[in-house]
């Protein structure tokens, strides 16, 4: 007798199974909503909510492709609802297809032109690609639809900020403010655009917003403590902890003798890496790595507590509160004379070392050079050019000696990002110098060795704006962008300062 064949139709309810992803969806149990909205797919391949919510839920857990897909099969199906093409176009826009975002915005408006979110889109879209004005003029269409559109207002004065245009960018924030009171991102977007103007009192209290951001990188520590906002310190022990990354961590790091002068014992949490030179730079502070969960010492005879950028709301209110101090990082002094000695090689030679690169996700590309851009400086006699740029760097280096006939010394005996310690000690046997913004001049300028920083023309908040010298690092000098994007005439300086020395 001849054996029955298996079905090939899926068995269940597709009904049921969207059901039930539905619960898990709204109760944001999102691994087990996605099973479930296959589950239905698979038993109803054409199940046009389904696709439309496991994109939804793909894009929530961040697998930008499936939820891609997802999107698009939607759309296979119906084509005429404007949010199914504003959903895929913020995906592509996720996925750094900035044309293919715009395309999916438009055909949403296409459908429903008073749709200020993908106005919204749209105008992100544009400006990725290169249209700064019309950018500026979607947000403004999205705007006169809907004024109390607060994500509109804060998106544009990141446009104005990118532009150079601190007053539009500063009154558009509080705009976005004044609509939402609690949105964390102008907050903390005004509060960077008003340190970059040197209004520090100001910008300290909205940068106090970054923890409530979605997109902020680093874990806020739960320390059962009363947080420091300005009491007495002497006699108190205080807990500083790190944040952000560790060029940000050196940078507000400037401000424990400040501390330490004032009798506090300081407890300062930090990336363990940075623990041996903290350690030889703050003798007076005890200092340990940082730790899921924290190490004992930071839970013994504790005052207080903070942030280590929110010390500057308290030390650094304004340009008055910054000390006359040149370097508080000390690097190991027989590794600097050692290395010395070694990248000297018997040479009379400026040691200077540069780094090109900023490996920042965000702003990374807008403050960095490509190394040939740097020939000019190779024509410049008496340098000996050493490579302190994180990274592997071979073959640009290779293609620069052979453009240039300039050796850039790499020490492959340092890893820089391994070793904190041995690169400050590589740094401070520098004569000299010359970099982009990156974690490089935060450790320059921290130990006092003379340093140029090259900026794009919107530089981080504590280069600010208009100056040629930094308060946070007296021996830090700034060469700033004329136009943005070219660094032309930013090289032609720096090589004319080089000349003159």
């Amino acid at each position: 007798m001849a054996k029955k064949r298996k079905s090939s139709v899926a068995k269940g309810n597709p009904a049921k199974a969207f059901e039930d992803a539905a619960a898990h969806h709204q109760a944001g149990r999102l691994a087990k909503a996605e099973k479930a909205y296959r589950k239905a797919i698979t038993l109803n391949g054409d199940f046009f909510e389904a696709h439309v919510n496991l994109g939804v839920v793909l894009q929530a857990q961040e697998k930008l492709e499936d939820a891609e897909k997802s999107f698009a099969r939607a759309i296979a199906l119906n084509d005429s609802l404007p949010e199914i093409h504003y959903a895929l176009g913020t995906v592509l826009s996720d996925l750094g297809r900035a044309a293919d975002a715009g395309a999916s915005h438009q055909r949403a408006l296409e459908l429903n032109p008073a749709y200020v979110e993908a106005l919204n889109g749209l105008a992100i879209a544009e400006e990725k690609q290169g249209n700064a004005e019309g950018a500026v003029m979607t947000f403004e269409r999205a705007l006169d639809l809907n004024p109390g559109f607060a994500e509109a207002q804060n998106n544009l004065g990141n446009l104005y900020h990118r532009q150079g245009r601190p007053g539009d960018a500063i009154a558009a924030f509080r705009r976005a403010i004044a609509i939402n009171p609690d949105y964390a991102e102008a907050h903390r977007n005004l509060g960077q655009a008003l340190l970059l103007g040197g209004n520090l009192a100001d910008g300290w209290a909205e940068y106090q917003w970054r923890w409530r951001c979605r997109d902020f990188p680093s874990e806020k520590r739960a320390f059962p403590y009363a947080l420091w906002t300005g009491e007495d310190l002497n006699g108190k022990t205080l807990l500083v902890w790190g944040e952000q990354g560790v060029g940000d961590e050196v940078h507000f790091a400037g401000q424990i003798p400040d501390l330490l002068d004032a009798g506090a014992n300081v407890v300062l949490e930090c990336e363990q890496r940075l623990v041996p030179i903290f350690e030889r730079s703050f003798a007076g502070a005890a200092c340990v790595a940082r730790k899921t969960p924290p190490d004992p010492a930071t839970g013994q005879g504790i005052d207080f507590h903070i942030p280590s950028g929110d010390l500057g709301r308290w030390l650094r209110p304004d340009m008055d509160a910054f000390p006359n101090r040149g370097a508080y990082l000390v690097a190991d002094q027989d590794r600097v004379r050692e290395l010395k000695n070694q990248y000297r090689d018997g040479t009379k030679d400026m040691l200077t070392g540069i780094a090109w690169t900023s490996k920042n996700p965000e702003i990374g590309a807008d403050k960095s050079l490509a190394l040939p851009d740097w020939q000019p400086l190779a024509s410049v006699p008496g340098i000996r050019f050493i490579d302190l740029q994180y990274g592997d760097t071979a073959a640009e280096r290779t293609a620069f000696e052979n453009q240039t006939g300039i050796t850039i010394h790499r020490d492959d005996a340092i890893d820089q990002l391994a070793d904190l310690d041995a690169f400050a000690a590589q740094i401070s046997a520098m004569d000299l110098v010359i970099s982009v913004s990156n974690t490089t001049v935060h450790f320059a300028g921290a130990l006092g060795v003379p340093t140029w920083v090259m900026l794009n023309t919107v530089p981080l908040s504590c280069w600010m704006q208009d100056r040629e010298d930094c308060p946070w690092h007296p021996s830090v000098r700034l060469f700033r962008q004329s136009e943005a994007g070219q660094w032309g005439d930013v090289i032609d300086r720096v090589k004319d300062a080089l000349q003159e020395l």
